[in-house]
């Protein structure tokens, strides 16, 4: 006659080893997707900071020279950032404000698991600049 504890230990292992399988593959991809949306979430804030700065390239140098303040070319800025994201395949949502250009911007990123029934994501990032000109700040090192 066979032992008593041989029959009632029959396949616990094999479902043991399924069972840490599946957390396996689970935490392997949730630790993929992780790191997918941080990767595109950093490049959308690069981009948006990108556009940002591009816009307060477009200072309106007629009403510096009549004024002495700085402005920006509201339409021109709009434009320049518009055109950076553009790049991207994204569209921009741009604020102008005298001196200052805010932008912000959206993408939807797939995701595998993190996302439990929804396949995308939308991640959205915004940045702003100032624009300046001429020296806007100094240090003096002499004494």
């Amino acid at each position: 006659m066979g032992r008593r504890g041989d029959r009632s230990d029959a396949g616990v292992i094999s479902l043991f080893v399924a069972v840490l399988f599946v957390a396996f593959l689970l935490t392997v991809s949730i630790v993929v997707d992780s790191a997918e949306l941080r990767g595109q979430r950093r490049a959308l804030s690069d981009l948006a900071r990108q556009s940002a700065r591009a816009a307060v390239q477009e200072v309106d140098v007629t009403y510096y020279r009549a004024s002495g303040s700085v402005r920006l070319d509201a339409a021109a800025a709009v434009a320049a950032a518009r055109a950076v994201a553009a790049r991207s395949g994204l569209e921009a949502d741009v604020t102008v404000r005298g001196d200052q250009a805010s932008v912000r911007l959206s993408s939807d990123v797939a995701v595998r698991v993190l996302g439990l029934g929804r396949r995308r994501v939308t991640l959205s990032a915004s940045d702003e600049a100032r624009a300046t000109w001429g020296v806007s700040s100094a240090r003096s090192s002499a004494r």
